[in-house]
């Protein structure tokens, strides 16, 4: 059972973007609590201290304009985990398909897996054809077809 500052951390990570080297960067506290502050949208202002014992726990029971105004933040982000005031607080999280309970949500929290996705999702669809057809042949290599004595070709012993 995730806590709320166990699911405010996830969307930290999920809302997380690629810097100029590439390296994915979650939003700094300092940076959310005062986009929140400056929103004209609403007149919650939050506190970077306040969002740090939010997400360290310390804090359990923000108002709901709070978070009306955390979800509203990320909601203007690119997230792949749902986004809502009850997504937020509820007790149990929405159940996933049995698919990405086995292998998918493993390897999505590998930060390199998930700084590949993000740097794919930016590219063109001829490049992402391209990048597949790379990671087809990286595949090919780690795993011999059937059949193969792992000799070159033209070696007959």
């Amino acid at each position: 059972m995730a806590t709320l500052a166990e699911r405010l951390n996830s969307w930290f990570a999920d809302a997380a973007t690629p810097d100029a080297v590439g390296r994915l960067r979650e939003p700094s506290t300092s940076e959310v609590a005062q986009a929140i502050s400056q929103d004209p949208s609403h007149d919650v202002t939050i506190s970077r201290s306040y969002l740090t014992a939010l997400r360290n726990g310390s804090q359990t029971n923000p108002t709901v304009s709070v978070l009306s105004a955390i979800v509203k933040y990320f909601q203007s982000r690119d997230m792949s985990l749902p986004v809502s005031v009850s997504a937020l607080i509820d007790e149990e999280p929405p159940a996933r398909p049995a698919q990405s309970q086995d292998g998918w949500a493993t390897a999505l929290a590998d930060r390199q897996v998930q700084s590949i996705a993000m740097r794919a999702g930016q590219l063109t669809p001829e490049l992402r054809e391209q990048l597949l057809s790379i990671m087809d042949v990286l595949d090919a290599k780690k795993s011999p077809p059937s059949g193969d004595t792992g000799k070159p070709a033209g070696d007959k012993a």
